[in-house]
């Protein structure tokens, strides 16, 4: 029997830092389909809800950060559990394949790096336009607003070439997560690992 045939695949860590645990349930639920295509994947949720109360589950989180190939980070608004995170995250970021900033304060927003988009960069050409047409007002169908355009956005930059297709895939992932169920959440992994994950045996794989 060749050696070989016995080597299990590389783990590869796609970490997901959130405010609490209500995405838990459908990446556990969903991480055995993605891992019979993708051997080796693990996906963690770590919730910063927790921090505070549990020093432990801080610990557990930052040496996640420390081993992930891909990290997601959403909801986090709250100074503390920034200030908690946010130095785990600037010193992994340069080393993934990419980071996810989304739904989150501007500090985790601007860490987003995802081929050719770099949101710590000062915004220009289509990034700054974009920014342009995020709604000013403070009325309550500024949100309804927003869900608008971002269902938009993903459309015509479908037929951008170059830069603008990451970050159509940057928009794609807001609306997967907003969308919340385990469905979208297994669309979102899936896109974003056969777009960006570093691994040459999973090349063809479909999402």
């Amino acid at each position: 029997m060749r050696a070989d045939l016995n080597i299990m695949p590389a783990a590869y860590n796609i970490v997901i830092i959130t405010l609490d645990h209500h995405s838990a349930g459908p990446c556990a639920r969903i991480t055995p389909r993605l891992a019979r295509d993708f051997p080796g994947l693990s996906v963690t949720v770590h919730a910063a809800a927790e921090w505070a109360e549990n020093p432990s589950a801080l610990r557990t989180a930052k040496a996640a950060v420390a081993g992930a190939h891909m990290v997601v980070s959403n909801l986090l608004f709250i100074e503390e559990h920034i200030n908690a995170i946010l130095p785990d995250l600037m010193a992994r970021r340069d080393a993934l394949d990419a980071f996810i900033g989304v739904i989150a304060d501007e500090q985790i927003v601007n860490l987003t790096k995802m081929g050719n988009v770099d949101l710590s960069r000062p915004a220009t050409g289509l990034m700054a336009i974009l920014k342009k047409l995020k709604p000013k007002t403070k009325r309550k169908s500024s949100g309804e607003s927003q869900m608008k355009i971002l269902r938009r956005i993903p459309q015509i930059l479908k037929f951008l070439p170059g830069k603008a297709q990451d970050l159509r895939a940057y928009f794609l992932c807001m609306q997967y997560w907003l969308g919340g169920s385990d469905e979208n959440i297994e669309q979102m992994l899936r896109f974003l690992l056969s777009r960006y994950a570093d691994r040459a045996d999973w090349h063809g794989v479909k999402s």
